[in-house]
């Protein structure tokens, strides 16, 4: 007689935990696989549900940044305790470890604009830190902004000086019009502070832009206030 024979014989009750064990996973191996798939998916679908249900106060790039998400993460809770923002209970991120070749010769850089396009497409970003070279490879590509459209007139005011301009080409590749997309926020004090810890760009000012299709205008313009506070 087989040894499944004789525990057939045997009460469940009365067998050894490691008998049971083996028994439980020689006959009801699949049925045990898919209880725990289903408790997989259903803890995921949980958790990304409680995720989604989170508001979204601010999504931005710190594009090709000497900072780290270390300092990346600071300046985003910094932010969020001066506005009182509870990041337990918000999604938000400040991303700075996204690093483009504007020739997109690597296969990382082409990962990174993927990555970048994707959010933008997906309404997910609403600022750009950048220097010059990514200012304008990104300018060019029609992402930002024209921040005389959309800034309150006390910004406007304020930054006039340090509007920075691009260029809105069309098929042919002929100018249609040049606009303002972005603010040289180098000056501004909490910039000033954190890049006493680590420049964020080594031979650039930092260019502020807002993409074209950023869902979340006014928490832009108040992190904008901030940055200067």
């Amino acid at each position: 007689m087989d040894k499944d024979q004789e525990l057939s014989k045997i009460s469940f009750k009365n067998l050894s935990f490691q008998e049971k064990t083996e028994y439980l996973w020689d006959y009801y191996k699949f049925h045990l696989l898919g209880i725990l798939f289903v408790l997989v998916l259903t803890t995921g679908g949980i958790f990304y549900l409680a995720e989604d249900s989170k508001p979204d106060i601010l999504n931005g790039y710190l594009l090709n940044s000497n900072w780290g998400d270390d300092m990346a993460q600071e300046l985003l809770a910094d932010y969020a305790f001066t506005k009182g923002y509870d990041l337990s209970e918000s999604n938000a991120y400040f991303n700075s470890s996204v690093y483009i070749d504007v020739q997109i010769k690597d296969q990382m850089s082409s990962v990174a604009y993927t990555k970048v396009m994707s959010d933008l497409d997906m309404k997910r970003t609403d600022f750009y830190f950048c220097n010059q070279e990514i200012f304008d490879y990104f300018g060019e590509k029609d992402t930002f902004l024209d921040l005389e459209t959309v800034l309150p007139a006390d910004l406007l005011e304020k930054y006039q000086n340090q509007m920075i301009s691009t260029n809105q080409y069309d098929e042919n590749g002929e100018i249609i019009r040049t606009y303002e997309a972005g603010i040289d926020i180098s000056n501004t004090k909490k910039i000033k502070a954190y890049n006493k810890k680590r420049p964020m760009y080594e031979n650039s000012s930092i260019i502020f832009s807002i993409p074209y299709n950023t869902t979340r205008l006014e928490h832009t313009i108040e992190f904008l206030r901030f940055l200067d506070e």
